[in-house]
């Protein structure tokens, strides 16, 4: 899912699913279309809890190891130059 929709920012894909979500519940209480708005409703939920999941959790993850990562080249860098020194 994370290739899928490139053009958007996680946090419009999460409003949009969650827009997706809500209108397709408005759906099934104002339709008889029961049995394809349950379907439309169980695959809107499950993007919009992925989506929300992302942007809370996974995207703040990458960033903070992108951060760790930095800091350990950096702490490597200080180790090699103290390798050298001596």
């Amino acid at each position: 899912m994370l290739t899928r929709y490139m053009g958007m920012t996680p946090q419009s894909q999460s409003y949009l699913f969650t827009f997706g979500l809500s209108l397709t519940l408005l759906g099934m209480v104002l339709t008889d279309m029961w049995l394809p708005m349950v379907a439309g409703s169980m695959i809107m939920t499950g993007l919009a809890v992925e989506a929300w999941i992302r942007v809370a959790h996974i995207i703040p993850m990458h960033q903070e190891l992108r951060s760790m990562n930095k800091q350990i080249e950096k702490l490597q860098s200080q180790v090699r130059n103290l390798e050298d020194n001596e």
